[in-house]
Parts: structure tokens; C-alpha cells; sequence
């Protein structure tokens, strides 16, 4: 048995070590450094003690062992709240050997243990209790999620709870009362920290959850074998989510919706996909890429909503974008942005815009209420399981209106769309997901079936309705690197990496020998090209902007760390500025989103994972507003996991093709004379309200 595992076992049986003498000055010549102090601050709230600690380089987890966990919240490592001797104790011992200061940490402890405070930790661990329906209920009628505390652990095994990990929720035979009194006489949780939801959530199996195994096939190590153990051996596999009504046949104002027409706000065919939208409670806005998505939306919300509020819910990163949009169509409009302005100033806006991470307050917020809400990006929704899934659930259940908006629905498998049909109210998504894969998924006849029953629910136009658009062109360069390709056959051969990470570091490998080509490509660009480069990794972009820097080439770049001001100054660069000839980013920051129709090359360092992608990140170059042709390349290294990348892409466009193209549907013909002004009345009000 190790020293260190030896210390635990004593330590768990209540037993005192010797103590571990405190760092000294190290001596550098004429130089004396002395140890930081490792404990800087300590807080109790009575049942954890949280410990802000000085980093020490190759320590990762210095108190997981000592039964300790990670605030995240509080930026601090927590214990169970104990004598100040007894945490001193685990201190010494996880940080045995490292050059840190323990003097201070007696007087610290004593002092944050002596002044508690009851609801430091508490009122951040965000517990929510659920009525469940539809669901296996033999183990209970309610469940409740919280970030993870074991004290809160402790007091659902209490109550013989029963733990969901797709939903990160306990299942209990309990009523929220008696969930309130054990979590607080447990836990320390005062009821007034525990939001009880009104609205019944489904419970359902994830009974064959979709495959996190290598897409492309290597020679790696096999993956570690499972820790097991604990409550893990008896999970459940439920997730949460909700269901709704449809409605069809919906009424609008034809009159407003054909002087936003009349007025060239909206083009003929934005027209029809607005039209499309209002007369159903939900529906799909699946366009092409380019073809004006978020104007549609932004009408159609407006118009759905009346004088009501109407929430925009989208990736942080387009946030500004949305905004912008809205403004283009209704100057007046008071935008609240969630997460920058208090939640009473929201109160008194008409557009509130949200990214997915901040929808967990307004679950909370019952009495901001929203008529419609419109979901960006909303393939961002596939997973059930996810946080953000579950939160656009819980507010989809109590809006009337509920638009998702995206133009890759299906990125990979056909059960991908199962939550976007749920969300909006879409009969399939009242199939339980093991019922729609079994009927929608897995053969070309099956996949014909959705594509049909889904032609009401998505509407999507190709570039086709573009007639001033011009054409664009994908082109594969076989490339051969003259040198680097054998660290690329070392990691291939390294069979002490598993899969995944294998993978990366090949794609990484072959992206990095893929520079010269793309620093050459813009050499050999005229005068008035422009090009935009996706990578899939940050060290190509500092790369590129260092070599096109040192060739005095202007440049732009977006990943995603930067803020939503420098992005959109990046896009609004590029687009204005003759002498800024190249935009690079990340597939994933850069990707989506933007208008990028000042370039005219587009050239991919990787190749995304999928067709849709790849599509959506190059069109942000080949979209409504670009007035040339667009050439694609696509530089490709033979006898490589490139050409596995390229097969893989070939597969999920043939699910893709059967699905989402072929439910590109002819409007019926009442959509298609979307607004009849039948009296000259009604042809004076278009008029005049075009000239307000």
C-alpha cells in the first residue's frame, strides 16, 4: 500500500497522522524564494468548507482522494465541514512535498469555521424538484437535479432515490415537502433555494443512446476498463423532457406581412416561409443556408406575438447578430439581452435574446412571459441529455409559439430531429424516442416515411431562389507535403493512445502540413479575391496569422474565445475593408451564423466531421448578398484519415439527402397566394403602412 493510500485509510477511520513539516525558503544564490501560501481564503456555511487554494503546477485534483470536490461556482475545493485540525490535517497530506506554505492555514481555518455562513454555498447549488408523467413512476412521482454536492447525494439516498444520469436527477418516493425537509436538515438547503416546477416533466428510457465511439477506424490501445462501483452500478437511463399541442390553421395579419413585402423587407420567398411559420403554433425554418433564416423569424415572432414578448434563444457568439436583425426590421424595438441587463429590466422589453447557458434563470423566472420563442442553431439540440435540451423543455411547455430554426437538422442519425419535433409540438415528437427510431430510422424506406411526414412541419428552399446568385464550386486538392509526414506515421503507429485521441493528434498532424498549400493559395489570389479559412484547431490560426503577418498580408480571425463585440468587428472588418484579404477561424466559432460574402474562396484546413458543417461554414461566403461565383477547395493528403473523413461524409450526406431533401416540399396553393387583398381597402393599408 502506497504512503498516500495509507494516509486516506487512517484518516477515513478518524485516526490522526503526523504532521508534515511546512516548505522552507529555497536559496538561489544571492536570491531566497520563499513558498506561496497555499490556503488564501476559506469559507463554511456549517455542513462544507470551501477552500480557495494556491495552483500548484501538476497537482490536478489534490483532495478528490481526501473525498473532496470542486466548486465550480465558488471557484473553490470543498470538504465536509470539520474541525479546523481535521482539514489542516487533509491539507498537509494532499500537498506532502509541494513547495507551499502551510503556516497561515490554522489561523485562516479557525477563522472561517467560527463565522458561518449558511447560504454561501447553497443558494449556487441550483436545486430543482420536478413532477414526473409518462414516465416509469414505480420509483417514484418526483425528481430532483442539482449541481453535484454529496450532502445532497446523502439526503436522496435518504429518501431510496434512484439516480437518472441522462438527466442528471434523482428519482424519490417523496413529496417536494419531504424533499424539502431532508435536503434541509441533511444538506442545509432552506426551502427558499429550491425552485419546484409546476409544469409535469416526461420521464423516458434512453434505452440505446446514440454511439461516442470513433467515427474513423485506427490501430489504438483499448479503452480503460470501467471504474464501476458505488451508485453507478445502478443508474437509471431516463431523461426529461416535455410535450405540448400543436395548433395548424392559424390566423395573421396577410395585411402587415404584405406591406413587410411590398416595402422589400421581406423577399417573395421570405414572404411564403413567414407565411408558413404563423400558420402553425410550431414548425421548422430549415432553408438553406444564406437564404435569410433570421428575417423570416424575426418577422414571423413579431407578427405572432403581437404587442407580447418574444424570446431568442441562440449560441452566445450571435447573440449581436440577432440583435442587429431585429433592429433592421423594427428600429424601435427594445431588445433585452439575458445574462447583461437584471431580469426586471426585461420585464419591460419586447425581444429578450438568451444563449442556451443562460436559459436555466429563465426556467426559473414563471412570471416573464413570452408568446413566442424561436430556437437558433437548434441542432445544438439533439442530445437529451444536455443541460440546455432540458431547459428549452421545461420553457417550450409554457409558450404558445415555439419556432426552431436551423438549417442542418440532422447532422448524423435520424433521431437527431426527434427533440426538435417534441419541442414544437410535432405528433412524431409524441413518440417515445425508442418508438420513432424504431419506425423513422435505420434503411432508405424508413427514412422515406419521416421525410413525408414531416413535409407540413419544415419548410426548406435551396439557393434555387436566388436568381442573382452566382454559382459555387467544391474542388478536392490532392496535395503530397515534401516533408512532415513521418511524425504523422509515428502517431499512427503509437499504440499506446486509445481512438479518440489518436485521432485528434493525426488530424492536428495533417492540418499543421496543410499550411504551405493554404499560404500559397493566398499568395496566389488576385487583387479583388477574398478567402476564408476554417481550421479545426487554435494553433493553425496563430500559425496563419503569424506567417501572413510576416508576409505583410492583412487578415482577420474569429475563434472562439473571443468576445461578441470582437467577433462582430472581425466580420464587420472583413467585409468593409478592401485591404483585408483573409478571415480565418474555427469550424465551430467561425462556422455559423455570420455573413461572410465579401470573400469569394473558402478553403477548409480540416474537413468537419460532416456534410452539414462543412455546407454551413462555407456558406457563409455563398449566401443572399454575394454577387460572385464561390470556389471551395478542399486540400486532401492520399493514404491519410482524410479519405476516411471523406467516406464518412459521403454516408451521413446519403441519410441527409433522404430526409431533409427529400421533405423539401411545393407549398400548398393557399401558401402560396400568401396575402389576398381582395378590396382596395385593404391595398391603401398595405400602402400606408409602407410608407410609416
Amino acid at each position: 500500500m502506497t504512503q498516500k493510500r495509507r494516509h486516506i485509510e487512517l484518516m477515513s477511520q478518524g485516526r490522526s497522522l503526523n504532521p508534515i513539516p511546512s516548505a522552507k525558503p529555497v536559496r538561489l544564490g544571492p536570491v531566497s524564494i520563499s513558498p506561496p501560501e497555499l490556503l488564501l481564503k476559506a469559507c463554511s456555511d456549517g455542513h462544507r468548507v470551501g477552500l480557495q487554494l494556491v495552483s500548484v503546477p501538476g497537482l490536478q485534483r489534490p483532495l478528490a482522494d481526501y473525498g473532496g470536490w470542486w466548486c465550480s461556482a465558488r471557484r473553490m475545493w470543498m470538504l465536509n465541514a470539520a474541525t479546523p485540525e481535521r482539514v489542516q490535517e487533509v491539507l498537509e497530506h494532499a500537498y506532502a512535498g509541494q513547495f507551499v506554505d502551510l503556516a497561515e492555514v490554522d489561523v485562516t481555518l479557525r477563522s472561517a469555521l467560527a463565522a458561518v455562513q449558511p447560504d454561501y454555498f447553497t443558494q449556487l447549488l441550483d436545486v430543482q424538484i420536478f413532477p414526473l408523467a409518462k414516465g416509469d413512476l414505480a420509483r417514484g412521482r418526483w425528481a430532483v437535479s442539482f449541481q453535484y454536492d454529496p450532502l445532497c447525494v446523502q439526503a436522496m439516498r435518504s429518501l431510496g432515490g434512484y439516480f437518472h444520469k441522462h438527466a442528471s436527477a434523482w428519482q424519490v418516493r417523496a413529496d417536494p415537502q419531504q424533499i424539502q425537509q431532508r435536503l434541509l436538515s441533511i444538506a442545509g438547503i432552506k426551502p427558499e433555494f429550491i425552485f419546484t416546477h409546476e409544469q409535469p416533466v416526461v420521464l423516458e428510457q434512453l434505452s440505446d443512446s446514440s454511439s461516442t465511439g470513433s467515427p474513423i477506424a485506427v490501430p489504438s490501445a483499448p479503452p480503460p476498463s470501467g471504474g464501476g462501483g458505488g451508485a453507478g452500478d445502478d443508474e437509471g437511463t431516463g431523461f426529461f423532457s416535455t410535450e405540448r399541442d400543436h395548433e395548424e390553421d392559424l390566423q395573421y395579419d396577410q395585411v402587415a406581412l404584405a406591406a413587410l413585402q411590398a416595402c422589400g423587407v421581406l423577399r417573395d420567398y421570405q414572404a411564403q416561409g413567414v407565411a408558413f411559420m404563423l400558420g402553425q403554433s410550431g414548425a421548422c425554418m430549415g432553408d438553406d443556408m444564406g437564404l435569410g433564416k433570421s428575417r423570416q423569424t424575426v418577422v414571423a415572432c413579431r407578427l405572432a406575438a403581437g404587442k407580447q414578448r418574444v424570446l431568442i434563444v441562440c449560441p452566445a457568439s450571435l447573440r449581436l447578430n440577432w440583435e442587429r436583425e431585429i433592429k433592421m426590421v423594427y428600429p424601435d424595438a427594445v431588445v433585452g439581452m439575458l445574462g447583461d441587463d437584471r431580469m426586471a429590466t426585461l420585464h419591460g422589453c419586447d425581444w429578450v435574446i438568451g444563449n442556451y447557458e443562460r436559459m436555466g434563470g429563465l426556467v426559473r423566472e414563471v412570471d416573464l412571459q413570452f408568446a413566442v420563442m424561436a430556437v437558433d442553431e437548434a441542432h445544438y439540440l439533439k442530445e437529451y441529455h444536455s443541460g440546455r435540451t432540458r431547459n428549452v423543455f421545461m420553457l417550450s411547455a409554457r409558450i404558445k409559439r415555439c419556432y426552431v430554426v436551423t438549417g442542418t437538422p440532422l447532422l448524423n442519425r435520424e433521431v437527431e430531429m426527434h427533440t426538435l419535433l417534441r419541442i414544437t409540438g410535432h405528433r412524431l415528437g409524441r413518440m417515445t424516442l425508442a418508438d420513432f427510431r424504431k419506425s423513422y430510422a435505420g434503411s432508405p424506406e424508413k427514412r422515406a416515411a419521416l421525410a413525408a411526414a414531416i413535409q407540413g412541419w419544415m419548410i426548406r428552399r435551396s439557393k434555387s431562389v436566388l436568381s442573382d446568385l452566382g454559382k459555387k464550386e467544391r474542388q478536392l486538392r490532392f496535395i503530397s507535403p515534401p516533408e512532415g509526414m513521418d511524425a504523422y506515421k509515428e502517431i499512427y503507429a503509437d499504440m499506446s493512445l486509445q481512438a479518440m485521441p489518436k485521432i485528434v493528434r493525426l488530424r492536428k498532424s495533417l492540418e499543421a502540413l496543410k499550411i504551405p498549400f493554404l499560404v500559397e493559395t493566398i499568395q496566389a489570389m488576385g487583387e479583388d479575391d477574398k478567402l476564408i479559412i476554417f481550421c479545426e484547431y487554435m494553433s493553425t490560426v496563430e500559425v496563419l496569422k503569424d506567417m501572413l503577418a510576416a508576409l505583410q498580408i492583412r487578415c482577420v480571425s474569429l475563434v472562439g474565445s473571443d468576445t461578441a463585440r470582437k467577433r462582430q468587428a472581425a466580420v464587420d472588418a472583413f467585409q468593409t475593408d478592401p485591404g483585408i484579404k483573409v478571415f480565418i477561424g474555427t469550424t465551430m466559432a467561425a462556422g455559423v451564423g455570420i455573413t461572410l460574402t465579401a470573400a469569394n474562396i473558402v478553403a477548409f484546413a480540416s474537413m468537419p466531421w460532416t456534410p452539414a458543417l462543412m455546407r454551413q461554414a462555407e456558406d457563409r461566403a455563398y449566401r443572399l448578398g454575394q454577387k460572385r461565383d464561390v470556389l471551395v477547395l478542399v486540400p486532401v493528403i492520399p493514404g491519410t484519415i482524410d479519405e476516411g473523413v471523406l467516406k464518412l461524409q459521403d454516408n451521413k450526406r446519403t441519410t441527409e439527402e433522404e430526409v431533409i431533401e427529400a421533405a423539401k416540399m411545393a407549398l400548398p396553393a393557399a401558401q402560396r397566394s400568401l396575402v389576398n387583398l381582395p378590396t382596395k381597402v385593404a391595398e391603401e393599408e398595405v400602402a400606408l403602412m409602407c410608407t410609416q
